[in-house]
C-alpha cells in the first residue's frame, strides 16, 4: 500500500512539473477554468485560472471611462491553481502567480487507525528433554618415561 501510495505521489508530483513548465514557457494560452481530467494513474486533476478585475489606463495613466462615465473592468489572468486528487484521498495543490514562485500544499487523508492484532493463542509447553547422562572419566594417561640424554 505505501508503494502504492508513493508511486501515485511520484506520478502527480511529475504531472504538476510538467504543468508548471509549460505554464513558465508561455507555449500555450490560459483557458478561465479547464475541465475535470482524470489522470492515467486513477488521479482527478483540477485547474482553474486566478483572475483580478483592474482599470483600463490609457497612455497618460488615467482610467478609460465608457459612455455612461464609468472606468472600463477588464478582467486579467494572474496565475492559476492545480488541484491533484490521488485515489488514496490525498490532494496536492499548487498555486503559481504571475511573477512567483509556486506554491505546493499536500493534504493527506485521513487514514482509519490500525485495528488491534488478535491475540496469539498460547503455546503448549514443549515437553522438557531427558536428562543427559554423564560422560565417563577419561582414564588418566600413563606418564611418558622420559627420553634420555
Amino acid at each position: 500500500m505505501n508503494k502504492t501510495t508513493m508511486a501515485a505521489l511520484a506520478a502527480s508530483l511529475a504531472l504538476i512539473g510538467h504543468t508548471v513548465s509549460a505554464q513558465d514557457a508561455d507555449t500555450t494560452p490560459d483557458p478561465a477554468v479547464e475541465p475535470t481530467e482524470e489522470a492515467g494513474n486513477g488521479a482527478i486533476v483540477t485547474r482553474s485560472a486566478i483572475t483580478e478585475d483592474r482599470e483600463v489606463l490609457d497612455e497618460n495613466g488615467e482610467p478609460v471611462l465608457d459612455e455612461n462615465g464609468s472606468p472600463v473592468v477588464e478582467t486579467v489572468t494572474t496565475g492559476f491553481t492545480q488541484t491533484v486528487e490521488t485515489p488514496s484521498g490525498n490532494v496536492h495543490t499548487l498555486t503559481k502567480l504571475d511573477g512567483q514562485r509556486a506554491v505546493v500544499t499536500h493534504e493527506r487523508a485521513e487514514r482509519p487507525e490500525k485495528a488491534e492484532k488478535a491475540e496469539r493463542p498460547e503455546r503448549p509447553e514443549k515437553p522438557e528433554k531427558p536428562e543427559r547422562p554423564e560422560k565417563p572419566e577419561k582414564p588418566e594417561r600413563p606418564e611418558k618415561p622420559e627420553r634420555g640424554n
